[in-house]
């Protein structure tokens, strides 16, 4: 059985979660970072989407993406600015 790290993991969470929101073709840069096996550069690529689509993200997943350990400083700074311009997210009354 194979293991999937956590970074991996939640780069896949997003894309399934984009799929539902965007036209597949917007998701290229991201499936593209994926099949690469580059899920941090995935990870970038699906809140760049998000951001230049006007999609808001559940705040699990920010959460999640801002606390892996495998950014740097730069990459943290880029990750507030698409994050900081997200629109909000707001819960779907049941």
């Amino acid at each position: 059985m194979l293991i999937m790290d956590e970074c991996t993991l939640i780069a896949h969470a997003l894309r399934d979660f984009l799929r539902s929101q965007v036209a597949s073709d917007e998701l290229l840069p991201l499936d593209i970072s994926m099949n690469a096996g580059e899920p941090y550069s995935a990870l970038s690529s699906g809140l760049g989407i998000a951001q230049r689509l006007s999609v808001s993200i559940p705040p699990l997943f920010i959460e999640r993406i801002l606390a892996l350990p495998g950014w740097n400083d730069f990459d943290r700074e880029v990750l507030a600015e698409q994050i900081g311009s997200l629109p909000s997210w707001f819960r779907i009354a049941s």
